[in-house]
């Protein structure tokens, strides 16, 4: 198992999620998760970021500088 399904697990334990039937499941606690994979995709580039802040992309410096 890679980190970041460790990762997703604990948080869907975190949530009380692991024992849960899907469809019956606390909607809020559903889109605790899927925020947190969300945010994992974003930031592991599976996915582009919708609301990139500035400064966040690094590029080689010049070497003039």
């Amino acid at each position: 198992m890679d980190d970041l399904a460790r990762h997703l697990a604990q948080t869907a334990r975190d949530l009380k999620l692991a024992d849960q039937v899907p469809a019956e499941a606390e909607p809020e606690a559903l889109m605790a998760l899927a925020r947190t994979v969300l945010e994992e995709l974003v930031a592991r580039g599976l996915l582009p970021d919708p609301a990139p802040e500035v400064g966040c992309w690094s590029a080689a410096r010049s070497r003039l500088h």
